[in-house]
């Protein structure tokens, strides 16, 4: 990919109910990605396909403990840090979309199993990881509180990897949660074999930490201009990940990728191109925005059959 952008926001810390302090929190955007043609981000209760209306209930977001907090007037729901986008992204141009809206988590994932959730590697590297983050579903541009119900712990990493070498590109974690899932269907999964070129597929996930967003408009693609400089050890690289042109960023790493036609999941959002550039006109930093050309796709997904185990 081309240059690695880090840019350095600020969240909330751990108490709700107090005057929160203000910490550190890289987005790296080395990992995720940008626009292409139009923005294909929906609300969950604005997309026209009830199916992935459906599947958008086995999608859940990473977030800090520190996050959340017991509602002392009902123990039955959680409190949740209120900081907006805009406060989030510095510099962030007042016209990006999604700007008033609450960006609480860092990552996502999806359910396999009553108890198993999938996201990407570098989400979860550490059983720190695991004892500092909650998986919350249900977050949606509804959602005024959480109900204690729809927030689950990480009981232990059962499977992980996070390797990009020049012989295998490798970005997977599979997460046991503290009790069983109900309520929501477990996510079919490709089993065997490649998904064709140019199938149309659906993200759906938290772009930025945001409340999720179905995500439709990408194929998949063939070699991007970056990949085609080294064709031979791509064509190695890839029996492990395919690129497409999905409108996703930051927060929707560990994201499914679902065939369209079949709604299957094909794989795991891993990785892709700068988010954000700084607009020197204008002052602020803005979307990057790219055509919908066949050279131009640098979101790479994990296929789901080479995640061992399931």
């Amino acid at each position: 990919m081309k240059g690695t952008l880090l840019l350095t926001v600020l969240l909330f810390s751990s108490s709700i109910a107090t005057a929160a302090t203000a910490l550190p929190f890289r987005y790296s955007f080395e990992n995720n990605d940008l626009i292409y043609g139009a923005d294909d981000r929906y609300e969950v209760n604005e997309y026209a396909n009830a199916m992935f209306i459906q599947k958008a209930k086995s999608v859940a977001l990473k977030v800090s403990a520190r996050k959340l907090s017991e509602n002392r007037e009902d123990p039955t729901l959680v409190n949740f840090a209120t900081r907006k986008l805009k406060q989030v992204v510095p510099q962030i141009c007042p016209d990006e979309r999604f700007v008033n809206q609450v960006s609480l988590g860092d990552c996502s994932g999806f359910l396999v199993t009553p108890t198993k959730i999938v996201t990407a590697g570098h989400c979860i590297t550490s059983e720190q990881d695991c004892t500092g983050s909650k998986w919350v579903f249900d977050f949606t541009s509804e959602t005024k509180v959480l109900k204690k119900s729809n927030v689950y712990s990480c009981k232990k990493i059962l499977a992980h990897k996070y390797v990009y070498n020049k012989v295998q590109v490798n970005d997977y974690a599979v997460v046991e949660l503290d009790r069983p899932v109900f309520g929501r269907p477990v996510l079919e999964l490709r089993k065997a074999g490649f998904v064709d070129h140019e199938t149309p597929l659906v993200v759906i996930g938290h772009p930025l930490g945001l409340p999720m967003k179905i995500t439709d408009g990408g194929r998949v693609a063939g070699m991007n201009n970056i990949e085609k400089e080294s064709t031979f050890r791509s064509v190695f690289l890839r029996r492990n990940y395919f690129t497409a042109n999905l409108d996703t960023f930051a927060g929707n790493s560990g994201s499914p990728v679902f065939n369209y036609d079949t709604g299957k999941v094909e794989g795991i959002l891993i990785q892709g191109a700068e988010d954000f550039i700084f607009n020197q006109d204008r002052g602020c930093s803005e979307s990057r925005h790219l055509s919908n050309d066949s050279i131009n796709t640098y979101e790479k997904v994990m296929r789901i059959n080479h995640v061992p185990g399931l």
